[in-house]
């Protein structure tokens, strides 16, 4: 398994698509600089000090998914250092606004995340079951996910 090692420099938007990424893959994710290999710590990284830390937890054995607000010095030091420990994810750029939903898929998976029936959120939408079939297979394809359940988990993390 490979250790996350990921330094986010966009904004804080952009910190929280990672870490909700990071979630994804069933990690245990904490708040603060632990020195435990089972865990992948977040935080901010501001000054010297703040590196330093977070290199210890690596040191130690944790992941990070830190959000970078320093001088770009210690930021180029810190992702040198890291890179001695595995891959650095090292984003710069805020994240993609997700997959486009059209307005109808996104009512069709709204009613399917509160429990609805496909055939009752057909008939809820006044729609036939073939034309929702469709909309559930072009959300679905959007969502790059194969099955419904999996849809509604990942349309609920983007909603």
């Amino acid at each position: 398994m490979t250790r996350t090692l990921l330094i986010i420099e966009a904004s804080g938007r952009a910190l929280s698509h990672a870490i909700a990424e990071v979630e994804r893959t069933n990690a245990r994710i904490v708040d603060g600089w632990r020195h435990d290999p089972s865990v992948v710590c977040t935080g901010t990284v501001r000054d010297a000090a703040d590196a330093a830390e977070a290199l210890l937890a690596v040191v130690a054995g944790a992941g990070l998914v830190i959000h970078v607000q320093c001088d770009r010095a210690i930021i180029d030091r810190l992702v040198d250092d890291l890179r001695r420990f595995g891959r650095v994810d090292h984003r710069t750029t805020e994240p993609a606004d997700g997959p486009a939903l059209t307005a109808d898929e996104r009512r069709l998976l709204d009613l399917l995340a509160q429990g609805r029936r496909l055939g009752d959120a057909a008939a809820d939408l006044h729609l036939s079951r073939r034309t929702v079939d469709r909309r559930l297979a072009a959300a679905r394809r959007k969502l790059g996910v194969a099955t419904t359940a999996e849809a509604i988990v990942n349309y609920g993390q983007i909603r």
